[in-house]
């Protein structure tokens, strides 16, 4: 149920890098994230009162206060994944975000407190091991550069601390109210940005006028969704089992992007499926897939 899941919002969040990347070739990297999270604020404010007293945090959990500033580092995660997207378009996006938070979630997960679901030792030993240089392999068949390879590692890492982040606030406020904070936060850095960069308002509203309106404001949707599903499976899975799941999910909507694009499937998508496969089934290396710490 969580792995499906897991795949499903994979694939969106393939369809979110898409429209963001184009986004952003459009109308610049900081227009772009205006535009992201300004669609994100409505959606996540619908959302909020719509499910307020649904979807409820749990009383008298604690987090530590700076976990609201995870809508800025998501900031930081959408422009590093978008540059990443024109370095070397959405395989160089995807592979490296993968090792990243592949990386990220193996190591956070052996820090998780007692009665914390984890993933095998076996699984978070081989899974960096076999997905790592998986997409050194992907990003260098993509054309990238070796040092992009390298910094689109990054994103992935950012991810992996703002979602622990975002599963923090979501078990203290709820699903509606951690959302709404994300996208306060992030505009709280994109808004000063915006201003001081002093954009010509009337050459950004004729870029903007000739964009689908799903390209300016598909990725924030998408994003609302993707952030609140995301928090609450690594309150309910193994990090390792979420993070594999949506990347397997991503490689499949890249496939199916490219398809409909009219570009041939890359033979690295495939291998990076072969990888992610390879790496989900290492927890049944060991007797138990995943182990309760109590």
């Amino acid at each position: 149920m969580f792995l499906i899941l897991s795949i499903f919002t994979g694939a969106m969040v393939a369809l979110m890098i898409q429209l963001n990347g184009v986004l952003q070739e459009a109308a610049g990297a900081v227009n772009a994230l205006l535009f992201i999270h300004l669609a994100g604020m409505t959606a996540s404010a619908i959302l909020f009162m719509v499910f307020r007293n649904k979807l409820k945090g749990e009383p008298g959990a604690k987090t530590p206060l700076y976990y609201l500033t995870a809508g800025m580092v998501g900031t930081a995660i959408v422009f590093l994944a978008s540059l990443s997207f024109q370095k070397g378009g959405i395989l160089l996006s995807l592979s490296g975000s993968l090792a990243g938070q592949t990386l990220a979630a193996s190591i956070i997960e052996s820090f998780y407190p007692p009665g914390r679901q984890r993933s095998s030792i076996i699984q978070r030993i081989l899974s960096p091991a076999l997905l790592i240089p998986g997409s050194i392999l992907i990003g260098l068949k993509a054309g990238a550069e070796p040092v992009w390879i390298i910094l689109a590692w990054l994103p992935g890492i950012l991810l992996m601390f703002q979602q622990s982040m975002n599963a923090g606030n979501t078990r203290r406020w709820g699903t509606p109210r951690t959302v709404v904070f994300n996208y306060i936060s992030a505009l709280i850095i994109i808004l000063p940005m915006f201003f001081l960069q002093q954009p010509a308002a009337r050459e950004l509203t004729g870029v903007v006028s000739e964009l689908p309106l799903i390209v300016i404001v598909g990725g924030g949707l998408i994003g609302v969704f993707t952030t609140g599903v995301i928090a609450l499976l690594l309150l309910k899975a193994p990090a390792l089992m979420v993070i594999l799941g949506i990347y397997a999910g991503e490689l499949a909507g890249g496939m199916l992007i490219d398809l409909y694009g009219g570009s041939p499937v890359a033979f690295e998508k495939i291998i990076g499926m072969v990888l992610i496969a390879l790496g989900l089934g290492a927890g049944k290396l060991s007797p138990k897939k995943a182990v309760f710490h109590r």
